[in-house]
């Protein structure tokens, strides 16, 4: 895909009241007001191509703080250790150790229709989700893996449920420290991977657009992703490299195809980009579905007139086709530009 400038998020920057006018995403702002509070310190990153031939270090893109929603695992942590260390160690080498060929087919045969799924939805890389649950969950053996299905260090809560564990972060400034922190314990992993795409293609709380670098509109490959990935999913100096290491050694680009994401009922669009206008107000407001079919409209977040958007769904209801834009946001035909 070549689209351009295509931003796909309904997620705001905050909760207003219902009688106050909503948030308006743009689909031509980043929002970067709150990295002046950022408590995080990330690695120091100069462009999303570049690459340290010295110590194995993959450059991520600039930024000022990391997604502290995510945890990253030990595996991540000894591979980083590795890199600082000038060592030739990768993490495909931790994230194998004592983990045998057939654990790993059978996680693969687990994972692979999950990751596709999700990557389709989300219109990501299932080869760059595949690594990151490899990396993260040591193949699906670790302790959030095997307790709460988390493949991916997300923390909070799934619909009320987590697993409280220690778990070790990164910064420049200290190194690797310890901290206890709540992590979202899911069902299986289709909710985990689910999830992993919804924070790719959606973002973090104050910027929408803050893993935009690894959607595929916006790469030439998988490679041009991770780099993204790199100093705001995890802080770790390698982790790009690990990653590409790994989607190379176990050919996980085989999975990357244009796979048709599943749509709950309504029909696939034929083009995967919407613009929206109003043309009597200043925004476009969103609706949600309720349990009956019924549209019920959402008050506090609202998408800024002519902008472009990523939709995977339709439905229809009461003689209007409505466009999916997140996971549970929905654009009235009236509002196509």
């Amino acid at each position: 895909m070549s689209k351009k400038n295509l931003i796909t998020s309904a997620l705001v920057l905050g909760t207003l009241a219902a009688t106050a006018t909503p948030s308006v995403v743009s689909a031509a702002t980043t929002n970067d007001a709150l990295d002046a509070t950022a408590s995080q310190t990330s690695t120091e990153q100069v462009n999303n191509k570049s690459q340290d031939n010295n110590s194995n270090v993959i450059a991520g893109s600039t930024v000022k703080k990391a997604d502290t929603t995510i945890a990253n695992s030990a595996t991540v942590q000894a591979a980083s250790e590795s890199a600082t260390n000038a060592s030739n160690t990768t993490a495909i080498i931790q994230a194998a150790s004592g983990i045998t060929a057939a654990q790993q087919q059978q996680f693969l045969n687990d994972a692979v229709p999950m990751a596709k799924k999700a990557a389709a939805q989300y219109g990501v890389y299932t080869s760059v989700m595949l690594a990151q649950a490899i990396l993260e969950s040591a193949w699906g053996t670790s302790t959030l893996a095997t307790q709460g299905h988390n493949l991916f260090g997300i923390k909070g809560d799934y619909n009320g449920s987590y697993v409280t564990m220690p778990t070790s972060e990164w910064s420049a400034s200290q190194g690797w420290y310890t901290i206890n922190a709540n992590f979202r314990s899911y069902p299986s992993y289709l909710e985990s991977f689910s999830d992993n795409g919804d924070k790719l293609r959606n973002g973090v709380a104050w910027n929408s657009s803050f893993y935009s670098g690894t959607w595929k509109e916006n790469t030439s490959s998988y490679k041009d992703a991770t780099a993204w990935l790199q100093g705001r999913y995890a802080t770790a100096p390698n982790y790009a490299s690990s990653l590409n290491n790994l989607i190379s050694t176990y050919n996980l680009t085989q999975y990357d195809g244009a796979d048709t994401p599943e749509t709950n009922g309504g029909s696939q669009t034929n083009s995967n980009t919407i613009k929206v206008n109003s043309k009597t107000s200043n925004f476009v407001m969103l609706v949600s579905f309720k349990d009956d079919g019924s549209t019920s409209p959402i008050r506090d977040r609202a998408l800024s007139n002519n902008t472009a958007w990523y939709t995977d769904q339709t439905k229809t209801y009461n003689g209007h086709t409505y466009y999916r834009v997140s996971t549970s946001e929905w654009v009235e035909d009236t509002y196509l530009a």
